[in-house]
């Protein structure tokens, strides 16, 4: 009972040491300018990739010191754009999809033994490429589809070098690092991270079969799913899990209400995208239950701006991710190695 508490009182815990809200602010208005542009234009589609390169740029440099938050942009944009052309590419053959879904998994999850930042990198790549390998509606082509998501990317990154030099964080000396470096092969021989590698393969792999061979509709909705939920340890996992449960169905249930009541228009589902980013943006490293609240937001709105349906599909989604989840908790445990209690 007492693990239980503790797992449920995480959904109320707060950790704002990396918090700053001029970050999240300047992350939202970046993210709604360049999204605004095509959507005044009736270019609904490439407004999508634009918006997605913005918003995950952000995610992974928040609460970065200013010298490492440009590197870590630029990498996890490279990563986001490799992602998008692959699912693009892949989009329409779904046996394909399915059997490149093994390595791709397996390479984003091994990328966590090179520091946090670059597991978060790999996390947002996986989401990427099994939204694009996966994706209800029609889109833009593979390469225009990774220039896009690189061009958001790039866009954040300037403006938020800009914004750090303006408030004077250039001249911030960054924090000492250790002075002996562990080479690049022994990181990546980390057991754990190899192991939770292999399992992140096996159960997107699953998760991309079930969702390409039972015709379910929004079939990037539970490989994408598994993917937030997985982490390299047993509760680490665990408390990921109940978190993406929680903030997805708070998030669908907020945006399916809003669409009822309100019936928005193209317009109306790009801000109701833009308020769910900025949430992300914030929250993504002080409450987990609330980013994905924020992502879920952000995500339905998007595809509801070209035509995907929110309030009628707000059932499949919740059920794929209860399904997301099961399949998960059964990976931490049926997969030799993983009934690790440490923390990563």
């Amino acid at each position: 009972m007492g693990a239980a508490s503790d797992r449920i009182g995480t959904l109320l815990t707060f950790d704002f040491t990396d918090f700053d809200w001029r970050d999240a602010l300047r992350g939202a208005l970046v993210t709604a300018t360049i999204t605004s542009i095509p959507v005044v234009q009736g270019d609904l589609r490439t407004a999508i990739p634009l918006s997605i390169g913005a918003v995950f740029a952000a995610v992974a440099e928040a609460g970065q010191p200013f010298g490492k938050r440009w590197r870590t942009m630029l990498g996890t944009t490279a990563a986001l754009m490799l992602a998008g052309y692959l699912g693009s590419l892949l989009s329409s053959a779904a046996l394909l999809a399915i059997v490149a879904t093994a390595p791709v998994a397996f390479a984003c999850g091994l990328l966590g033994a090179l520091g946090k930042r670059a597991a978060v990198g790999g996390l947002l790549a996986l989401v990427i490429f099994s939204i694009y390998a996966g994706i209800p509606v029609p889109m833009v082509d593979a390469a225009p589809t990774a220039a896009l998501l690189g061009l958001g990317g790039l866009i954040q990154t300037l403006v938020t070098v800009a914004m750090g030099i303006a408030r004077g964080q250039h001249r911030d000396p960054l924090p000492k690092e250790d002075a002996a470096t562990t080479p690049l092969l022994t990181k990546l021989n980390n057991p754990i991270f190899l192991t939770h590698a292999i399992r992140l393969a096996i159960v997107m792999t699953l998760a991309t079969a079930i969702s390409e061979n039972f015709a379910i509709p929004h079939p990037y909705w539970l490989p994408m799913s598994v993917a937030w939920m997985s982490k390299p340890d047993h509760d680490g996992t665990i408390d990921r899990v109940l978190h993406r449960l929680v903030g997805t169905v708070v998030g669908l249930l907020a945006t399916a209400a809003i669409v009822f009541a309100v019936q928005p228009d193209d317009t109306g589902f790009l801000v109701l995208s833009l308020a769910g980013a900025a949430i992300a943006i914030a929250f993504i490293w002080a409450n987990y239950a609330v980013a994905v609240a924020g992502v879920t937001i952000w995500v339905v709105s998007l595809f509801g701006m070209v035509g995907d349906p929110v309030v009628t599909t707000v059932d499949i989604r919740l059920l794929a991710t209860v399904a997301a989840a099961v399949l998960v908790i059964a990976a931490v445990w049926l997969v030799p190695g993983l009934h690790q209690r440490q923390r990563q």
